[in-house]
């Protein structure tokens, strides 16, 4: 591939989350002149539809079937690659399933034939501070996989919380504070275009520690 530094973010968060209201208004302020990029499963949460085709500077790829973070995804490496050569764009935003683990999507960037074309940038996770009174989140090793591995936590539809569950996620959020670049709230799905260009952060891939699951 000819293509350098193309810069690669992953937004994870499970499915309610608001990726896909986050990822649009990201998409609406795209700088002047610059192309950007969506991998997406075609299942799932994906809602980002037709009229961001239209868009200029916005360019959407969907893998079909399966989960985008499966380390033998064929339809991945295929789907990645084909956008690169296709649309060239400066920015690629991935977009995982609502279970995905960001962490085996970064292992497929960091392959030595994406060494020069892909600059990593920081993972954005996105949750609803509403669901840590929910044990099937509590309960899921995606929902701690997904935040362990994020350089940008940020607690979305903060416009629907109430005193006690803003500062629920604040006191939960504490305990990742050490690798997080940014810890925030977020009303109306906003997200500072600043965060995507945060460095991406070294995160261990395995994770045997306690977190405080709040029951």
């Amino acid at each position: 591939m000819r293509f350098q530094g193309i810069k690669v973010n992953v937004i994870t968060g499970f499915l309610g989350a608001g990726k896909t209201t986050v990822i649009k208004n990201l998409l609406a302020g795209v700088p002047q002149l610059e192309k950007w990029a969506v991998l997406v499963n075609e299942f799932g949460e994906v809602g980002i539809d037709g009229d961001l085709l239209k868009q200029d500077g916005v360019a959407i790829k969907q893998v079909p079937g399966g989960c985008l973070c499966c380390v033998t995804s064929a339809a991945f490496s295929v789907g990645l690659n084909e956008l690169i050569k296709q649309t060239q764009p400066d920015r690629i935003i991935i977009e995982p399933t609502g279970i995905g683990h960001p962490h085996q999507i970064v292992e497929q960037l960091s392959a030595d034939h994406y060494r020069d074309v892909l600059d990593i940038r920081g993972t954005v996770c996105l949750m609803d501070a509403r669901n840590l009174s929910d044990p099937r989140y509590l309960g899921h090793p995606a929902f701690f996989d997904q935040i362990d591995d994020a350089d940008v936590l940020i607690g979305s539809k903060a416009d629907l919380y109430d005193d006690s569950q803003e500062q629920r996620f604040l006191d939960f959020a504490k305990q990742f504070a050490a690798s997080k670049s940014v810890i925030a709230l977020s009303s109306n799905g906003q997200c500072d275009p600043a965060w995507l260009d945060l460095p991406r952060a070294s995160h261990n891939s395995h994770h045997d520690h306690d977190h405080d699951h709040d029951h």
